[in-house]
């Protein structure tokens, strides 16, 4: 295994202290090199809002929209395109409406159908912030002690324990996952799906499912000190499963795991189905890539716009979403099972104590781009005014927006003060790699505009609408790599690559390499289309990412036409038919 000693790893003692989630320049808790890094990007960033701030905060609908909304559910108006100015904020769910899944993979074994218990006398409530709360403090799971273990393990005993009709039970807290990741819910006259993930949704959704699963333990327990544990994926010391997760003889053990990657196995972002140990150096690179100069606006690192009405809007992952999030699940899940259940599929992943863990991670993540990064949230009205339905801690079925997902102090939880070595060390170690010198442009051809497929690396000439930029202009706005009309087998999993001004990159091409631009990760799930109810296999989306950093450091920022290569990763991770895609693009978007 990899010496985390070469790397910058650090193992600090438990300290279950933690800051307010409000103090986002408080950087007293980082290391004196993390420090001086998150202090120049918090110096240098401007961010701004990706839409009007008119709405912030605001809990309704506009008259007029939601008149609109409502006849488009009711009345059988499904006139609401892509790119319309009708389209509008989801609404909450109908739970009397859920159908059996329409997304599921071939071989899926569903424990109920996913619907949540519903009747004519369910009652919905509005979510309001709790006002009496203690302070939560969610820890490093690989940090806590034997009373913790204890504690949490009663908890997820506890709710094993409830009548499988009870909303609150193991099953239907698994199965909240199911339903609105797998086409339970098709709202309106459209028929359009929650598309949970591949869009703007991903981030606050699986923030408020944790929030109210998290609450259901602490119930259980009746201890409202109790905060879920976050899997320290990102830290060398924590990046094999955390140990108390594989005693067989406690409730949060689940045997649908790979047996290759049972601890001390670290996390291998590069072939995640592979029995090879990763490389923490390549995960720093992954992470920071995919966290810092990759994810640089907010639509970068969240995902895609996606409105209710938009039937026809292209979905594609945010950096947030795309690795680790999706490395995480097919790593994790067994492959003795056809669809690598439990954490490597969508429908089943929250059957496995270790997804609330990881997402937890995931969660932290967010917290961290917002605090120590300093980026700004999406301030759009249509993703702010969006509703959830989850049951509570009392079985009381509660409605919440999805911008009400944004203040941590208000939702009285925050993480443990841990370092975080990717941040320095992932370009450090990007930059320390062999840079190549720039290839001639003019023998490769032109991004295509037609359908390609990845057989194997594939490199293209995109040219750059603007050269030499200022510091001003990169402050205000980031030069965005977009991969267009990526078409696969949703049903498969599949990863490429990407790579700048390296066009001999191939697969085993690290990712510490100054040349890395970052990943497109897709791990398999249903034959749903994911937004209507036509049913299809191949789907195209799209994938966007930060190349402003990059440029830098291979030193192509005044080049008119860069070298793009597409490499496909991962041999055990690839879908039967080559993935394909139809352009390479450069434009800009404000930060």
């Amino acid at each position: 295994m990899e010496s985390a000693s070469l790397v910058g790893a650090h193992s600090p003692a438990l300290n279950t202290k933690c800051s307010l989630p409000s103090c986002p320049t408080k950087l007293g808790w980082i290391s004196e090199r993390s420090k001086r890094y998150a202090r120049k990007k918090l110096a240098s960033n401007r961010a701004v809002r990706v839409r009007s701030e008119k709405s912030e905060g605001e809990g309704g609908f506009d008259i007029d929209r939601r008149s609109l909304l409502l006849s488009s559910s009711t009345l059988g108006l499904s006139t609401l395109t892509a790119g319309n100015a009708l389209s509008l904020p989801f609404p909450p769910p109908d739970f009397s409406s859920c159908v059996y899944p329409t997304d599921l993979p071939t071989g899926a074994v569903v424990k109920g159908d996913c619907c949540p218990p519903y009747s004519s006398n369910t009652t919905t409530v509005d979510f309001e912030f709790p006002k009496n709360l203690p302070m939560r403090t969610r820890v490093p799971a690989h940090l806590v002690g034997e009373a913790y273990i204890k504690k949490y393990d009663a908890a997820i005993s506890a709710m094993k324990a409830l009548p499988e009709d009870d909303p609150r039970s193991f099953t239907k807290q698994a199965n909240v996952h199911c339903a609105y990741c797998n086409g339970a819910y098709l709202v309106g006259a459209q028929k359009q799906d929650y598309a949970i993930h591949k869009c703007w949704f991903f981030a606050p959704w699986h923030r408020w499912y944790l929030y109210f699963y998290e609450r259901i333990l602490a119930k259980l327990i009746n201890d409202d000190t109790f905060a879920l544990p976050f899997w320290n994926w990102d830290t060398a010391v924590g990046m094999s499963i955390p140990p108390m997760f594989t005693n067989t003889q406690l409730s949060i053990y689940n045997e649908n795991r790979d047996p290759c990657h049972q601890p001390p196995q670290i996390l291998n972002l590069l072939e995640p189905t592979s029995c090879d140990d990763g490389s923490v150096k390549t995960n720093y690179a992954q992470i920071y890539t995919h966290m810092v100069s990759g994810a640089t606006t907010p639509l970068l690192f969240h995902g895609a716009v996606y409105r209710f009405g938009d039937e026809d809007s292209d979905l594609s992952y945010g950096t947030l979403e795309t690795s680790p999030h999706n490395m995480v699940h097919a790593w994790t899940g067994s492959p003795k099972n056809t669809n690598r259940e439990d954490m490597g599929s969508l429908y089943s992943a929250g059957r496995d104590p270790l997804f609330y863990c990881h997402h937890a991670n995931v969660d932290r993540m967010w917290y961290i781009w917002n605090s120590v990064l300093g980026r700004k949230n999406i301030q759009d009205p249509d993703l702010l005014n969006s509703k959830f339905l989850f049951y509570d801690e009392n079985k009381q079925l509660v409605q919440v927006r999805a911008g009400d997902a944004y203040d941590l102090n208000k939702l009285r939880y925050c993480y443990q003060e841990v370092d975080l070595p990717w941040l320095t060390d992932g370009r450090s170690l990007k930059k320390a790699g062999t840079l190549k010198a720039k290839p001639a442009v003019e023998k490769f051809n032109e991004s295509p505009n037609q359908l390609t497929e990845l057989k194997g690396p594939v490199s293209v000439r995109v040219k750059r609408p603007t050269q030499k930029r200022s510091s001003k202009e990169k402050n205000e706005a980031e030069e965005v790599l977009s991969v267009e009309g990526i078409e696969l087998d949703v049903t498969q999993s599949a990863k490429f690559g990407i790579f700048l001004n390296l066009p001999d990159a191939d697969a085993s091409t690290s990712l510490d390499n100054p040349h890395f631009a970052g990943s497109f990760v897709h791990f398999g799930h249903g034959k749903h289309e994911m937004k209507t109810t036509k049913t299809t296999t191949n789907r195209k989306l799209s994938y966007k990412v930060g190349i402003t950093e990059t440029l830098e450091d291979i030193g192509a920022t005044e080049d008119e036409s860069i070298i793009v290569t597409l490499v496909p990763q991962a041999s055990k991770f690839q879908p039967k038919e080559p993935i394909k895609f139809t352009s390479v693009k450069i434009s800009y978007d404000n930060k």
